[in-house]
């Protein structure tokens, strides 16, 4: 074992700077083989139920190993560790304890068994220790060395700096678990995002654009009404539309943060070439951004001269509305105002206030941004999105 504090510092810096970057857990492995000895290095998960192993570093779960052929360890996966007679008895595999392969069999049996004569000794390995990371009822991860019959047992000093690294080890695995499910989190939350066919923007606690789906990008760009980057604030291009933008976002970021606020509101942005934009703001109290970020607003953009249809029948499925109220929601969703719904219909306004103030009685509210809003985040629009190929 390479010698001081000096070592063993610099492995529990590789475990946490591993943890955030899972492709450093190979160079984690090899320099913790090196300081025990060892040329071989698992991580690894077995499974005393169905006598299975997970040692795939393709896998979903965290597996990686340092030192062994992969062809032999498919064999081992598929095969071998149905014979391996080291953890024939799960008893002896308790969390935070660091095993070896002596106390889990006896040495002078070894060289009897199969699974030494056609794999250990194949990878000439005679001398297993592992740190017993987790262990969850049948299932147990480990963080395991193995050497040669040469290079002689793990010695009690070997052990407990092995020992020393465990609470180490079970933070940093820890660690790795929590950041991969937030980043499948991160992935199916911005894939269901994609599947809406209106723009969303998401913003952070300071009004900064946190996410942007594509068909809002899109927008955005053939427009050209509003400045839409990353890490920024949103703007429109024209100061007085600017103006109204801001106070919408304002009041719509401090209700997403629990503090007085209001619904944020609607906005048309149109251009000199004819460009229009239809721009809602809304607040997000309830929502958590996929990336550990509070969003605590969204900005829904759809452009008014190119309608989105299809959706009045999943309205009208999902919500119980009628066929003139579904329509109306479907013309609000794709940014007409009352006004221009009437003169579309040839109906008066009066006509479709009354079947607003029904449409939005249907999903719980009486205000049009909100019954947009909810719209918008619900099932009829990403049932859309699903059958029309995540347009």
């Amino acid at each position: 074992m390479q010698a001081g504090s000096a070592g063993l510092n610099g492995l529990i810096a590789n475990i946490y700077e591993a943890a955030l970057a899972p492709a450093l857990w190979t160079n984690f492995l090899q320099t913790f083989a090196a300081h025990f000895n060892s040329p071989s290095s698992m991580l690894w998960a077995i499974d005393f139920g169905t006598q299975s192993v997970e040692i795939d570093p393709g896998s979903n779960d965290l597996a990686a190993f340092h030192g062994l052929d992969p062809a032999a360890m498919a064999s081992f996966a598929s095969y071998y560790a149905q014979r391996n007679v080291w953890i024939e008895n799960p008893a002896l595999h308790q969390e935070g304890r660091v095993v070896v392969s002596s106390a889990l069999f006896p040495d002078s049996r070894l060289k009897q068994t199969e699974y030494y004569n056609d794999w250990l000794r194949q990878q000439d390995v005679f001398y297993s220790s592992a740190a017993v990371v987790e262990k969850r009822n049948d299932r147990s991860f480990n963080v395991t060395l193995a050497r040669s019959e040469r290079a002689g047992a793990y010695t009690p000093e070997e052990l407990q700096g092995i020992a020393v690294l465990m609470p180490h080890l079970q933070t940093g695995i820890a660690l790795h678990r929590r950041l991969h499910r937030l980043d499948a989190l991160a992935q199916a939350s911005v894939g269901v995002l994609e599947t809406i066919p209106f723009g969303i923007v998401l913003l952070d606690e300071r009004g900064q654009v946190l996410h942007a789906n594509s068909s809002a990008v899109a927008l955005v760009r053939t427009s050209r009404l509003l400045h839409l980057v990353e890490g920024s604030a949103v703007r429109a291009r024209q100061p007085a539309d600017d103006a109204l933008l801001q106070r919408h976002l304002h009041s719509a970021m401090q209700t997403g943060k629990r503090r007085p606020g209001g619904a944020g509101g609607t906005v048309r942005l149109r251009g000199i070439d004819g460009a229009q934009l239809q721009v809602l703001v809304a607040p997000l109290p309830a929502w958590s951004s996929p990336f550990g970020q509070r969003s605590t607003a969204a900005i829904f953009l759809s452009d008014p001269r190119t309608l989105i249809g299809s959706l009045a029948g999943m309205l009208q499925a999902l919500y119980g509305m009628t066929p003139a109220e579904a329509r109306l929601t479907e013309a609000m969703v794709n940014g007409l105002t009352p006004q221009e719904f009437a003169d579309r219909q040839q109906i008066s306004l009066h006509t479709v206030r009354t079947q607003f103030k029904a449409a939005a009685a249907r999903v719980g509210t009486n205000r049009q941004a909100e019954l947009v809003r909810i719209v918008l985040t619900g099932p009829a629009v990403l049932r859309w999105g699903e059958q029309h190929g995540n347009a």
